[in-house]
């Protein structure tokens, strides 16, 4: 199964060139800082506090040294801080980090590299059955949640929710499908977050990568 920030910044390749679409390049640097503390919530290492603050839950190993990076990175704070401090701070190298994702792409069989251009794998190691890239699925899959209203779960509203809030429904979308695509996602999240206290914090991570892209 691939991460919520692998699958971000596999979104954001370009399906024949092999590098990060032009458009994405600045704002993927947020998004996978709220991708990261995505996975966190739903490894239950983090939730929301009061005042949209972040508070680490659990500080153990999680097995996957990204993650665990950035837990040693909360760890050190001496106070509960907002979501939005962090989506500004947990990733002040992002390039350093875009290649560590991508290795790990490589790693899962996803992706090869030949020289700075990645090459999808085809059929990958995620997706055997299917004659296209891993991009291609991750697409499917979402278009058919937002536009033929199929069966969801709560890893891919928060992704979902991820994308909006970083301004790449286009990644995923047509011109004439993305305000209908971003009224439903909202209505996704919403819902679900009444339901699911993990779908409350990736609001609050939504709303703080939406802030930052603003800015930018």
């Amino acid at each position: 199964m691939l991460t919520l920030y692998e699958e971000l910044q596999l979104l954001a390749i370009h399906e024949d060139k092999g590098i990060i679409v032009h458009s994405a390049v600045e704002s993927l640097k947020p998004g996978l800082a709220g991708a990261l503390l995505a996975e966190l919530a739903f490894s239950n290492k983090i939730t929301t506090a009061n005042n949209h603050r972040l508070k680490l839950e659990d500080s153990s190993p999680t097995n996957d040294p990204i993650l665990d990076d950035v837990i040693a990175t909360l760890k050190e704070s001496e106070k509960d801080r907002k979501f939005g401090y962090w989506i500004n701070n947990i990733n002040p190298k992002p390039e350093k980090l875009q290649k560590l994702i991508t290795a790990s792409l490589i790693q899962k069989e996803i992706m090869t590299q030949e020289d700075d251009r990645l090459q999808w794998v085809i059929p990958s190691h995620v997706h055997p059955d299917v004659k296209a890239s891993t991009k291609y699925s991750v697409i499917k899959l979402l278009r058919g949640i937002v536009l033929a209203q199929e069966e969801s779960h709560p890893r891919e509203i928060a992704f979902l929710s991820l994308v909006c809030a970083c301004g790449l429904l286009d990644l995923i979308f047509l011109r004439d499908e993305r305000k209908v695509a971003n009224q439903r996602i909202n209505e996704l999240v919403v819902f679900h977050a009444m339901q699911n206290p993990i779908l409350e914090t990736i609001q609050e991570i939504s709303s703080a990568i939406a802030s930052v892209v603003e800015e930018d």
